[in-house]
């Protein structure tokens, strides 16, 4: 899935807010570690993915990485199992 430009070097660097996993959507750590209490962490993720292609994501723009937060999610679920 095509998510965000990669080439946004030149982007104003967002602000970290701790905690936050999904700054587009504003998914925080407790909402997964909610998600993976109840075997959802998949539903969610697929709801990301679905507003990644409505309204879209500006990770380039939110994200304090530039980058998009999937990895990061990933490497959290994996990393709270």
């Amino acid at each position: 899935m095509k998510c965000c430009n990669k080439d946004s070097k030149d982007s104003p660097q967002a602000k970290v807010i701790l905690g936050r996993l999904c700054y587009c959507f504003k998914y925080s750590e407790d909402d997964f570690k909610s998600a993976l209490n109840e075997g959802k962490e998949t539903e969610l993720i697929e709801e990301i993915k679905s507003k990644m292609k409505d309204p879209g994501c500006f990770c380039e723009k939110a994200n304090p990485s530039g980058n998009c937060c999937l990895m990061d999610i990933q490497k959290f679920i994996e990393k709270s199992k």
